[in-house]
């Protein structure tokens, strides 16, 4: 098979793609520049990289016009930078995921698979796929904007869809939430500063339990279907303090609080269990893993 990845750099780009090459796929991956994320996957045969925006439809062209599908990966993945610049944030989530559409209605490809998050739903108190959306925040709105247009290119065009709502994704070459804060601050500055509340509960999943969950939606008992992809369990951020603090060996580590305002962020993973997938990794082997790689750079 082959498959067109956009966001091929992102944590969950570069490892999917790199998934997909181990399986005997060839893929095409796109994204604006190249990053050290591709250093290992350039060296492969079965892939190829295309500098491009999927804002800009004629950059998808070339790259996608003759795979078999595309998992469509890239996006502006927070809040806070969606609201520093909307305007970039609404041209990368909507237009671009409309031009990967169209792209995908021109060439006739077997499937469009997107990356949503859990930003979408009101509230994420063990949200199931049935609750109330969108959420009154930018970045959900614009992530829930995206599945629309998905779904109207379903039904007007007949393209194939899944779209995969994300709990909070960590591991190798990420670049923000708490695990981030913590293993950069204990190995790059010695100190923690917290963006999140102590007290929050957060649904933490593995960057290769999320890689698990996009090789699973190319199977067709997925078409068409939308499903959340989550740990289904809650850590709270003091918890993941705590898992650093033992795999660094260290309890004294200078810890600063920015925000104390405490929430629940879970995703129910009952629909993704029924259709055959369920996580692996649990969040002290995950934890060790990431913070191994910030330590030295090994996969």
């Amino acid at each position: 098979m082959k498959i067109g990845i956009t966001g091929v750099t992102s944590l969950l780009g570069c490892r999917v793609a790199a998934a997909m090459v181990d399986l005997g796929h060839e893929v095409h991956g796109l994204a604006r520049a190249k990053r050290p994320s591709l250093d290992n996957l350039m060296r492969r045969k079965q892939f190829r990289f295309f500098p491009g925006d999927v804002t800009k439809f004629e950059d998808l062209e070339h790259p996608f016009r003759d795979v078999d599908c595309v998992l469509h990966l890239a996006g502006v993945s927070s809040e806070r930078k969606a609201t520093e610049e909307p305007l970039g944030c609404f041209k990368v989530n909507v237009l671009g995921t409309v031009n990967v559409l169209e792209m995908a209605r021109r060439a006739r490809l077997g499937k469009v698979v997107f990356s949503s998050s859990a930003a979408v739903y009101k509230t994420t108190d063990h949200a199931t796929e049935e609750d109330p959306v969108p959420k009154n925040t930018y970045y959900g709105t614009t992530k829930w904007q995206a599945e629309n247009m998905i779904r109207l290119y379903r039904d007007t065009f007949s393209v194939p869809y899944t779209i995969l709502r994300f709990s909070r994704l960590y591991g190798p070459f990420m670049e923000r939430n708490p695990v981030f804060d913590m293993a950069n601050g204990i190995l790059k500055k010695g100190r923690v500063t917290l963006y999140d509340s102590p007290g929050s509960l957060y649904d933490f999943l593995h960057v290769d339990d999320a890689v698990r969950a996009l090789i699973a939606s190319l199977d067709r008992r997925w078409d068409n279907e939308i499903v959340n992809i989550s740990s289904g369990v809650g850590t709270s951020v003091s918890e993941l303090f705590d898992i650093f603090k033992r795999i660094a060996g260290r309890q004294d580590i200078p810890l600063e609080i920015l925000k104390r305002d405490d929430q629940i962020d879970i995703l129910s993973n009952t629909k993704a269990a029924a259709l055959g997938w369920k996580p692996v990794v649990g969040i002290e082997d995950g934890v060790a893993m990431t913070y191994q790689w910030f330590f030295d750079g090994s996969l």
